[in-house]
């Protein structure tokens, strides 16, 4: 009787366990797929990625030798690559959209990533962190955001 009850618990923690075990490996491979995909783009430029950050919508990577950022948003249709050469770039800035509420306070609907030629001529690239229409809440992207802005500012600065 007693070894039956253990088994029927263990049956029962494992049943539970199993859904956070799937999910877990599901990420793991999303991620290590976005990363390949930002290698391939890396290397139709004739660049190694140096610095890179993989998050469950999309992957960024930069090349500081060559001065190039590549990104990858994963979507409906698939992978949505980006890359600028920041040569070309003047600036990076946060683009934060957002709408207040009832409360006085803010909530975010779109973050990205706005690079600004050099060359007044050409149009700006953008590269979205977050899209609230996509993702219902935000998981890390504007730090993330915070921290990739910091340093391809740093490496335009230095230049």
């Amino acid at each position: 009787m007693d070894l039956a009850t253990a088994v029927i618990g263990l049956i029962c923690i494992l049943l539970c366990a199993l859904p956070f075990v799937l999910t877990s490996q599901n990420k793991v491979k999303n991620e290590k797929k976005l990363l390949l995909s930002l290698e391939n783009l890396a290397e139709k430029k004739q660049s190694d990625i140096t610095q890179h950050e993989v998050s469950s919508k999309y992957a960024i990577g930069i090349d500081e030798t060559k001065n190039f950022v590549f990104f990858q948003l994963k979507n409906e249709e698939g992978f949505k690559p980006e890359c600028i050469d920041l040569s070309t770039i003047k600036k990076c800035k946060i683009v934060n959209i957002g709408i207040s509420n009832a409360n006085a306070e803010r909530e975010i609907e779109q973050l990205s990533l706005e690079f600004i030629p050099i060359d007044k001529n050409k149009t700006n690239s953008i590269l979205k962190f977050y899209d609230a229409t996509i993702s219902f809440q935000l998981n890390g992207e504007f730090e993330s955001i915070e921290k990739w802005n910091e340093l391809i500012n740093h490496k335009l600065s230095n230049k």
